[in-house]
């Protein structure tokens, strides 16, 4: 099999994307990171002056890719963002392979770099009260920013499934709500009677927004469907004055649903499927976060601890 031209990857990249567009269901996001991660590498090999041959060989030109996308980025790229640029171009290759373009996956031949072990960012109990609590409920838009806050902390959703929502995903009586996440797979998770209570309060004031949409639940003023950008206001202008968060954001409510389930000993499979996870080594990293709290904890207040002894 010879070297496939630069005019033939572009179709099949179009062809790709549309594969994964309409035929494994991913999400806009990540067709967006597929799209720019493959055209960037195309690019390389234009510019590198290099091809594919669809065999082992390959390996070697990916390596090429590899060193050159250093030379692109004004500060080096994270672990993270190399990983995941590995991912798409074996994904791509996997599909050329599959589809009888390709006899080999050279991408399988190349390792992802160790991502960096961050810790999640998780929000106290105690800040997350002060935030939920922290909207006028004397106005529509203060009920619906605490229906916002308390189904993001009760329920572990992302941004963009709230704002997906439906008036016919969430059944207030059985306190569930039914969401289409990523790869769209739909989960069934139970909401708190907190939560239950802020959304019956919203429900019951939704119509007093202006052109209200008919389908979606959750509103903007002007009465249309929720943004993921308005979400990211509503939570920074909550969680300004949290103590344990310089810059919050969206994810971190979930990240602290998850941690402060975590904490008062809810089962970790449990966790997972509520979070939608597809891999259990995803949730466990907030075990790491409710070991680390713990260990603070201790050093504080154990009388033997290495902070004690040093009093």
């Amino acid at each position: 099999m010879g070297a496939i031209l630069r005019s033939q990857l572009d179709e099949h990249l179009r062809s790709f994307l549309d594969h994964m567009r309409y035929e494994r269901g991913a999400s806009s996001h990540t067709l967006l990171a597929y799209e720019n991660d493959l055209i960037e590498f195309l690019d390389i090999l234009k510019q590198e002056n290099l091809s594919l041959a669809g065999t082992r060989d390959d390996v070697v030109v990916i390596r090429r890719y590899l060193r050159a996308l250093s030379s692109r980025h004004a500060k080096p790229l994270a672990a993270s963002s190399v990983g995941r640029k590995i991912a798409s171009l074996r994904s791509f290759l996997k599909y050329l392979v599959t589809n009888g373009h390709f006899a080999y996956n050279a991408g399988r031949l190349i390792r992802a770099p160790k991502k960096e072990q961050r810790l999640p960012n998780v929000v106290s109990e105690r800040d997350v009260v002060t935030a939920l609590e922290a909207p006028d409920p004397s106005s529509n838009m203060g009920l619906r920013d605490i229906a916002v806050l308390e189904l993001l902390y009760s329920s572990g959703l992302r941004r963009s499934e709230l704002c997906n929502i439906n008036m016919t995903d969430l059944d207030l009586e059985k306190k569930t709500v039914r969401i289409l996440g990523k790869g769209n797979k739909t989960r069934i998770i139970p909401l708190g009677e907190q939560a239950i209570r802020a959304l019956v309060q919203y429900r019951q004031n939704r119509g007093k927004f202006e052109g209200s949409e008919k389908k979606a639940f959750f509103l903007l003023e002007d009465g249309r469907r929720m943004t993921p950008r308005v979400v990211y206001y509503i939570i920074r202008k909550y969680f300004r004055g949290a103590s344990d968060v310089a810059s919050p954001h969206p994810h971190m409510l979930r990240h602290s649903f998850a941690t402060h389930l975590l904490d008062h000993g809810a089962e970790i499979r449990a966790v997972q499927e509520m979070l939608g996870h597809a891999s259990l080594g995803t949730t466990q990293r907030y075990t790491h976060v409710t070991a680390s709290r713990l260990k603070e904890v201790y050093d504080r207040a154990h009388p033997r601890s290495a902070r004690s002894a040093k009093k």
